[in-house]
């Protein structure tokens, strides 16, 4: 691979990944599990996340435990209840709204913009009534007290999990004021909104899935096949033809990106809310590498109104096809039509580029858009990753690719995901692993060049996993501050072992059993030849 490549953040097609992983399909076979409707979704974000042997953490992770436990059981009495009033609709809508723990993903969920109605529902009466009232006090108390547990877990330096907790609060009790302040909503017109979002509401605009933030009054034009161009208004078949030169293509903003595209204005407002869905769910997930622990402590304090500063707007170009895409980059990287690249992120313009496809390549993009996020959010030093520690730059936005919507929530992680297959059937099957201690030894150069790039890039998402969700989080601040350390500089080869509080031949062994603990493997076909 060329060093102009190298020297820049991309990332070949999965295609690559697939074909040097040493098999072409893994799937999973659950040894025991039964998977009961979607219902029974299993909520990750709630995670207790310990700590690596400090006695709060444990502490924190106790209480949690012991919360989640008689929310469980005060559901489940309530349901029982109704089940001796003849309410089984309601029964079965309280027991489904459980969700405990899981091990291998985090669930953050979906949480209406919309206010809640008033609670009973004027629409019910005598015990139905009844139900919804109790029904709804257990989930204010339980998003109270998640509340508070989250307030304990930044004072216990968790930051990570306390915005883990805030969500799971936040489903409990989506009006809860203090929760919406420090995710930064404001209450306008019946709606949760964000300063940016009211800002444009209050000039008159309105938000289309089609044709994105628009002034009101231009919606009938737009519906009629109308759009704008240099001030006229012309037939939109028009309008694509003069917009075919990117220089001319469509812009399409919202709070947190910036969609250049002359595929079509429906593709850049639909690529701009897939990216927005990303940058939500990082930006939760990842959020002690862009604020300072004085920040988070700032933002949960009860008496302080500090809300954390905006993130910068983000630039990407969506070119229509693969044709434009390498045309237009073929003087950035001339070895665009050797090797397979669907999309890059390119430092020196400070932009992410892609090309529309039906359908769009979710996981490249998200691959690409990680990168961005963990470059322009904050000062990256000049020397990230060069010397050793690459790896887990690239891990984290592997670990970005799984990020998909399931039954209301975000959802991050699984078993299922191709490349934590691909790794442990390397790791399971052909014995082949490359350890740790070698892994953080790696500098750009060294990881890019390596032969068998395919199988490099599938351990080091299933690392990443091992990272996140190994003994239900414990090691996920500890994450987040090792990639906080590596994009400004002040990384070395021992850093992911002082963080986490264990060797990395221990972490090495602890990643192994993980792997080998999860669901059997079942290739679907023989393994095709790695090269």
């Amino acid at each position: 691979m060329n060093r102009l490549l190298r020297e820049f953040t991309c990332k070949a097609s999965s295609e690559l990944s697939a074909s040097n992983s040493g098999h072409s399909d893994i799937r999973l076979r659950f040894r025991s599990a039964i998977i009961i409707g979607l219902c029974m979704t299993v909520v990750g974000s709630w995670s207790w996340g310990w700590g690596t042997s400090d006695l709060r953490a444990d502490e924190l992770a106790r209480t949690y435990r012991q919360l989640v436990e008689k929310y469980q059981r005060q559901l489940e009495e309530l349901a029982v209840w109704c089940e001796e009033r003849g309410l089984q609709g309601q029964a079965a809508e309280t027991r489904a709204w459980f969700h405990p723990p899981a091990g291998d993903k985090i669930y953050f969920p979906i949480i209406p913009k919309e206010r809640g109605p008033a609670v009973p529902s004027p629409s019910l009466s005598g015990e139905e009534a009844e139900w919804q009232t109790r029904f709804f006090r257990l989930r204010r108390a339980q998003a109270g007290a998640l509340f508070e547990l989250a307030r304990r877990a930044v004072r216990a330096g968790r930051a990570t999990w306390a915005f883990e907790l805030l969500l799971a609060a936040l489903r409990e009790n989506p009006d809860d004021e203090g929760i919406r302040r420090i995710l930064g909503f404001q209450l306008y017109q019946g709606a949760w909104r964000r300063p940016y979002e009211l800002r444009r509401l209050r000039a008159g605009e309105i938000w289309h899935e089609k044709y994105g933030w628009i002034p009101r009054q231009h919606l009938a034009r737009y519906e009629a096949g109308l759009q704008p161009y240099q001030g006229r208004w012309l037939p939109a078949a028009e309008v694509q033809q003069l917009r075919q030169n990117i220089q001319n293509g469509w812009v399409v903003e919202t709070e947190r990106y910036r969609i250049v595209t002359n595929h079509s204005l429906e593709a850049g407002v639909k690529l701009a809310e897939e990216l927005d869905k990303l940058y939500q769910v990082w930006a939760q997930l990842f959020v002690r590498f862009y604020v300072t622990d004085a920040q988070v402590l700032a933002l949960f304090d009860a008496q302080s109104r500090y809300s954390l500063p905006p993130l910068p707007r983000m630039l990407v170009v969506c070119f229509r096809d693969q044709e434009d895409f390498r045309r237009s980059l073929r003087n950035a990287f001339p070895m665009i039509d050797r090797v397979n690249i669907t999309g890059v992120y390119y430092g020196p313009k400070r932009a992410a580029y892609f090309f529309w496809s039906e359908p769009p390549d979710w996981t490249n993009i998200y691959h690409e858009a990680t990168h961005q996020l963990f470059a322009e959010t904050r000062r990256m030093a000049s020397n990230a990753g060069k010397n050793q520690n690459f790896w887990v730059m690239e891990g984290a936005a592997l670990y970005m690719e799984t990020l998909r919507e399931e039954n209301g929530f975000y959802v991050l992680g699984g078993w299922e995901a191709q490349r934590l297959c691909d790794a442990r059937f390397n790791l399971i099957s052909r014995g082949k692993h490359i350890p740790l201690d070698r892994l953080v030894s790696m500098g750009m150069d060294q990881f890019q060049s390596y032969p068998e790039l395919g199988e490099l890039y599938s351990q080091c998402a299933a690392v990443m996993h091992f990272l996140m969700h190994y003994d239900l989080g414990r090691y996920r601040d500890a994450a987040v501050r090792y990639l906080d350390q590596v994009y400004s500089g002040r990384d070395d080869l021992l850093t992911l072992s002082r963080l986490t509080g264990k060797t990395l031949s221990e972490l090495d062994h602890e990643y192994q059993s993980y792997m080998r603990s999860g669901p059997e493997l079942v290739p679907l076909e023989p393994p095709a030849a790695s090269f």
